[in-house]
């Protein structure tokens, strides 16, 4: 099984290459947006509470691995969750659990986020802690 720091250092191997933090933005919104939510599924019990954007977070699979499912309003925010999303995607809920990712400032995205944008993201990671611990 893979572990939150296995993914994270995978990601940090797949974006660190562009040294152009702006091109390394543009490729992780594009590379992590995922394939959304339908409709259906972007239910009010889904929504991230501390997104200025909104965002819809869902747990699904089985109990022993966490598996993410995300969609936002925004392009933008929809790739940087699936970025955080992506760090913990498919690992064990109790490694999530004792995990904080680093991803953003290891990629020097901190730099670029607002700090509105930013507590969003931190709001992702509380609610993927949270659904890991259901």
């Amino acid at each position: 099984m893979v572990t939150p720091t296995s993914n994270q250092q995978a990601l940090r191997d797949a974006f660190e290459p562009l040294s152009d933090l702006h091109e390394r933005l543009s490729l992780i919104i594009s590379a992590c947006a995922g394939p959304g939510l339908p409709e259906h599924d972007r239910a009010e019990g889904h929504l991230v509470p501390g997104c200025v954007s909104r965002v819809w977070l869902r747990r699904t699979g089985p109990a022993e691995v966490l598996h993410l499912e995300w969609d936002a309003e925004s392009p933008l925010v929809r790739g940087l969750a699936g970025l955080i999303c992506q760090v913990y995607q498919d690992t064990a809920p109790a490694d999530a659990l004792a995990f904080r990712s680093r991803i953003l400032p290891d990629l020097g995205l901190d730099r670029l986020l607002s700090p509105t944008r930013l507590r969003g993201l931190a709001a992702m990671e509380v609610r993927i802690q949270q659904l890991a611990s259901a």
